[in-house]
């Protein structure tokens, strides 16, 4: 089943609130579903790919129990307005993948990704809100959905705040935290992106040996959701590029000095590089995530 086709069914069902979800799942059924969904992959149709970043809290849809090992799942029961959505979903030419998003611009981020994936330009794109709470792309000379509006941008403030948490240099992901430090690291990074007034939970957990790692950003209540999870292990790939380009963000450099370094750092790796020219930033900054492929992220000024 395509991703739009599976999109389109998914659209029939009928959402329950967290009320009717915990009287249907049982109150940690209902937790452990928001972390399964929060963890599925992202990816490309038949070539998995991408792994999903934790994003608005869910509605959920019964029939989703069996729907959600489909990475075009998560598309139907994220609920969030477009613009506040920190992924983006490309159809192109027969292609699909749902991809992070770096510049904002969702139409540039899946011209980058077509051309990086296939090795030519992609056609003339367009992106939309997809009127179920995502943005999807497609070429300008497909005609969307009943339904669907053209959409320009999104919110560059929480894709970045995004990438900042699930960060393994200095984020959430970067040492198995406890509820306290975790909740202070969230607190810290909110604070240096300008979220005023927002607030950081976290929810409960049963168990020990857990990693407050997985979050949950929720700009109509203007919180972070932080989830225990289990740990995945400090001496992994990802890991130890981490410890490599920790001591990178501790320097002021332009966006080309930052990008070439990360370069370095990641020589022999499979690695997705992206780079976001940002000239209100001094500094650059780097940002390292995982799933499927470890996504690195420079953002910062031309010059400085």
């Amino acid at each position: 089943m395509s991703a739009r086709s599976l999109i389109d069914s998914m659209r029939s069902l009928s959402p329950v609130s967290d009320v009717d979800a915990a009287a249907a799942f049982g109150a940690a059924g209902r937790e452990e579903l928001l972390e399964g969904v929060a963890r599925l992959p992202f990816g490309r149709a038949a070539r998995p790919r991408r792994a999903a970043r934790r994003r608005r809290p869910i509605v959920v849809a019964l029939a989703v129990v069996v729907a959600i090992a489909t990475t075009a799942a998560t598309w139907a029961v994220l609920r969030a307005p477009a613009r506040e959505t920190t992924s983006v979903q490309c159809l192109i030419r027969g292609s699909d993948a749902i991809i992070p998003s770096t510049s904002g611009d969702p139409a540039h981020d899946c011209a980058l990704d077509y051309k990086r994936e296939f090795g030519t330009a992609p056609p003339a794109l367009v992106a939309y809100d997809n009127a179920l709470g995502g943005v999807t792309v497609l070429p300008q000379s497909a005609t969307p959905p009943k339904g669907w509006k053209p959409i320009r941008s999104q919110d560059i403030a929480l894709i970045e705040l995004q990438d900042s948490l699930d960060d393994y240099i200095n984020g959430l992901n970067s040492g198995c935290l406890d509820d306290t430090a975790a909740t202070a690291l969230a607190q810290a990074k909110l604070s240096r992106l300008g979220f005023a007034g927002w607030k950081v939970a976290v929810r409960s957990a049963n168990g020990t040996g857990l990693c407050t790692s997985a979050n949950v950003v929720d700009p109509a209540t203007k919180t972070v959701t932080l989830i225990p999870v289990a740990p995945a292990g400090q001496a992994t790939t990802f890991a130890k590029l981490a410890d490599k380009l920790r001591p990178l963000t501790k320097s002021c450099v332009s966006l080309p000095a930052a990008a070439a370094a990360v370069r370095a750092a990641a020589e022999g790796l499979a690695y997705q590089l992206d780079t976001v020219k940002d000239n209100s930033l001094r500094c650059a900054a780097i940002y390292e995530t995982v799933g499927g492929t470890i996504f690195l992220t420079v953002r910062g000024p031309r010059r400085q």
